[in-house]
């Protein structure tokens, strides 16, 4: 991709101007944009982390941080915040604090935003060589809990609905998708049938994701034929295992 940083700001500051000069000084490739939906809409394609710099006026872009909060969660782009605390708090009303990859108040620490900015791209590198995994699940503490889990050996996009998976999968592309089960309004057996009925999703496997460990109910998701299913207690070594063992397998059918 041509540029890897998207700056965002309403107005052109003194500080703005300041994160610009850093940035170019570090040979980091970006563009700018205002923040407005249709801006930074017209940008999304070309980069992968976002850099906003917030101001009194922030409380007028509702529309714009909630656009962003989708992108963080359906097309992995990451967020780093610079303002004043009353602006940063103005922002975690709407995008949630585990979303974002760095917060710097003002007065600016220049030096480790631009470390912040290096670090990120050259994890990206890393990252881009690993395998990705969809997390589905309503429960937000879940989902973070499993990408923490998860992070330092995959790739992990996150999806709150089924809705939302579908939404991210349309943008992005996965090597496996964990689908919790027992989803209010739309069922993961409903999801799967609905990844399986788009071009760009029917091939995903899916391993389901239950909290019911009975016979009946294990049966009844083995009945969907999934790639195969993980109790919601299992702990993180067996996960790792599990998902290790799994792809070994893929490669070797391949």
């Amino acid at each position: 991709m041509a540029n890897q940083v998207l700056l965002l700001r309403r107005e052109e500051t003194f500080l703005v101007n300041t994160i610009k000069t850093q940035l170019k000084k570090n040979d980091y490739r970006f563009i700018e944009s205002g923040l407005s939906v249709k801006e930074i809409s017209r940008h999304k394609d070309d980069v992968t982390l976002l850099i906003l710099y917030v101001d009194d006026s922030i409380g007028e872009a509702r529309d714009s941080l909630v656009y962003i909060k989708d992108l963080l969660l359906e097309e992995e782009k990451e967020l780093i915040i610079c303002g004043g605390q009353n602006e940063l708090d103005e922002v975690e009303k709407i995008i949630p604090r585990e979303l974002i990859e760095g917060v710097y108040e003002r007065p600016f620490d220049m030096g480790r935003i631009m470390e912040n900015v290096g670090e990120f791209l050259d994890e990206l590198q890393i990252q881009q060589r690993k395998k990705m995994i969809l997390v589905v699940d309503d429960d937000p503490t879940y989902l973070k809990l499993i990408k923490e889990w998860l992070k330092d050996d995959y790739r992990v996009g996150m999806a709150n609905s089924g809705m939302q998976a579908i939404t991210w999968l349309a943008n992005n592309s996965a090597d496996l998708v964990l689908l919790d089960y027992e989803m209010p309004t739309i069922k993961g057996s409903k999801v799967l049938e609905l990844l399986k009925s788009e071009a760009n999703s029917s091939t995903i496997p899916v391993m389901f994701l239950t909290g019911k460990s009975d016979k009946e109910a294990i049966m009844e998701v083995l009945a969907l034929k999934p790639a195969g299913y993980l109790l919601k207690t299992i702990d993180r070594a067996s996960l790792l295992d599990t998902l290790d063992k799994f792809f070994v397998e893929q490669k070797y059918k391949k």
